[in-house]
């Protein structure tokens, strides 16, 4: 290359790690968080033996390390720009050519992998097996002597695999191109027939050693969350890296002066146009919109959430439950919850599922409620529902709290230890082992001390999600100060339409002025039982009955959906007459 192409080359590469940094740090953060949650690295030599021990361990151990950092976005988006920057680069060196327009094409698997890392299940350790494939390449490019080179690349073939597993094949299909290409097909035949018996026996051994099925050996143990899974863009990234060897094998002219630097731009813009377009396609924004609430409420940003919500109405059960839960923890849910959208009890407090999200910021609202034991199972079984079985640092963390609240501080001290080992927790982690030591827990922790306080002490029962109300009910019965709980029992009741046992709960409300949506509740309880408004109560606005005559003129009217919601959308007798329309019998 020419001085003007390398200053291309370099501007290109650096306009990309700037692309991928800007993309995940500003459109995608939320995904960084996630991976990271779902995860426990930890600094000691008793991890690394555990995980760099199987097939692909050390690229899935070095995926690991990268992946901690997504704990801070920019620090992971650094992360990723770096490791997709490096596999251009790398793909680049075993070219062995000097035009610039294959260069351009040198980021044709980079930008396969963006749009591969656009899925949340897609593990770090993916990338580093690739990287390990070309440096390895790269390496034996280096050497002059055939023999010594040939015997290389033999050793490196099982050497290759326990490191980096079943995408060391993208190494032996390099190297026996370039075999090919330098002694010729005769010459090289033994090595390349030696390279690929041993690239096709390494898993069956393996097989034989290790407890994975035969398959997974052969396509990856550890690049994709779910084992089921083939990470197809991860296998087209690597395998568009051979096929560019295959194209830079062939001896085209390279043009001549500036249209030289027009075409190797112009080919770039192209590459980068595809990378926009399959990255966009791949990510998930509704994932991504959901992942935010979970990370605000992670960290207890109710006021950010408020914020959003504001912005952007959520709408599904996931997002609108950290909604309410933002509502409840700042005061705001009697006044303001029907001011959002709301879509039934799962929007409150979603259904159980046995995965490994879902419980997870459904655990965080009854943390907060202080029904500690049921968190605790919630943080249990989203962990042991985790597809690659690893361990979450957030739910260790979870698991340490309520242990503590529950007082079996020794189990506590054990989720405790394993924190002490990972380098973003282990502060948190040395602080309450040494609290737990001198027995001020309680008094440094005050989120400790206010769910060992609101935790029900006198009551041994099995949780029912179908009597949430009960649930609810003892809460606030033996915490009448647990102003959560009780706004929680009402919304419960509201959002099942369930207006009787609404009226029931009533007296427990101990406010200065009726709130907003409780008034309104109770005004169509009256007009759906009394033919006038005689006799109501008063603490309900005279206000709210006028704009309640407003609503049923209205409705009689057959007034379309979206003029009612326009009119009266911040209403529960919208939400009554427009949405969930399940009711109770």
């Amino acid at each position: 290359m020419g001085r003007s192409d390398k200053v291309a080359a370099v501007v290109m590469t650096v306009l990309t790690g700037i692309a991928v940094y800007g993309f995940f740090s500003l459109r995608y953060p939320y995904h960084l968080h996630f991976q990271e949650q779902y995860q426990l690295f930890e600094s000691t030599r008793a991890y690394f033996a555990g995980v760099a021990s199987v097939p692909g361990g050390l690229a899935d151990w070095a995926g690991r390390f990268i992946t901690q950092f997504f704990y801070y976005a920019p620090a992971g988006a650094v992360w990723m720009a770096v490791l997709l920057c490096a596999v251009q680069l790398l793909t680049w060196a075993v070219f062995r050519q000097e035009r610039l327009s294959l260069y351009a094409l040198s980021f044709i698997p980079a930008v396969l992998l963006l749009a591969f890392y656009c899925d949340e299940n897609a593990l770090a350790g993916g990338a580093v097996a690739l990287l390990l494939s070309l440096s390895a390449v790269a390496l034996c490019q280096r050497m002059r002597n055939d023999l010594a080179r040939q015997v290389l690349e033999v050793v490196l073939v099982p050497v290759l695999y326990m490191a980096a597993g079943g995408l060391s094949v993208v190494f032996v299909l390099i190297t026996a191109i370039r075999e090919t290409e330098r002694r010729g097909l005769g010459r090289a035949a033994i090595a390349i027939a030696a390279m690929v018996v041993l690239a096709a026996l390494c898993p069956f051994v393996a097989s034989r050693i290790f407890p994975y099925p035969l398959g997974r050996l052969y396509y990856g143990v550890h690049y994709y969350r779910y084992h089921n899974i083939l990470p197809g863009l991860l296998w087209a990234a690597s395998l568009a890296a051979v096929a560019l060897v295959l194209v830079s094998c062939r001896k085209g002219r390279e043009l001549r002066g500036r249209w030289r630097m027009v075409a190797g731009l112009a080919l770039f813009i192209l590459v980068a146009g595809l990378g926009a377009g399959l990255t966009l396609r791949a990510a998930d924004s509704g994932k991504e919109e959901w992942m935010r609430y979970d990370f605000m409420v992670r960290m207890q940003m109710w006021n950010r959430i408020m914020l959003r919500a504001d912005a952007k109405n959520p709408d599904t059960p996931k997002t609108v439950s950290c909604l309410n839960l933002a509502l409840g923890m700042t005061d705001r849910m009697p006044d303001s919850q029907f001011s959002y959208f709301q879509n039934g009890p799962d929007g409150l407090l979603p259904a159980f599922s046995r995965d490994h999200t879902s419980p997870v910021s459904t655990g965080e609202i009854y943390w907060c409620l202080g029904m500690v034991n049921t968190a605790q199972r919630f943080a249990f079984e989203a962990q042991e529902a985790i597809p690659d079985f690893q361990k979450s640092a957030r739910l260790y963390r979870r698991l340490a709290e309520t242990n503590i609240v529950n007082g079996d501080w020794d189990v506590a001290r054990k989720y405790l230890k394993a924190l002490h080992n990972a380098i973003f927790y282990r502060k948190w982690a040395d602080e309450t082992a040494a609290l737990l030591d001198d027995g001020t827990v309680f008094e440094k922790r005050p989120e400790l001390a206010r769910a060992h306080e609101l935790r029900l002490k006198d009551h041994d029962f099995l949780f029912s999600d179908t009597e949430m109300d009960s649930m609810l009910g003892l809460l606030v019965v033996e915490h009448p100060e647990n102003s959560l709980a009780l706004d929680y029992l009402m919304a419960w009741c509201l959002l099942r339409k369930d207006l009787d046992r609404f009226v029931e709960c009533i007296p427990l409300v101990k406010a200065p002025a009726m709130p907003k949506a409780y008034q309104e509740a109770l005004l169509l309880r009256w007009v759906l039982t009394h033919s006038d408004y005689k006799g109501l109560p008063g603490y309900i606005s005279m206000a709210f009955a006028r704009r309640m005559n407003d609503f049923i003129a209205d409705l009689q009217a057959n007034k379309p959906e979206g003029e009612m919601r326009q009119a009266y959308g911040d209403t529960y007798w919208f939400y009554y007459y427009f949405r969930y329309r399940t009711r109770p019998d």
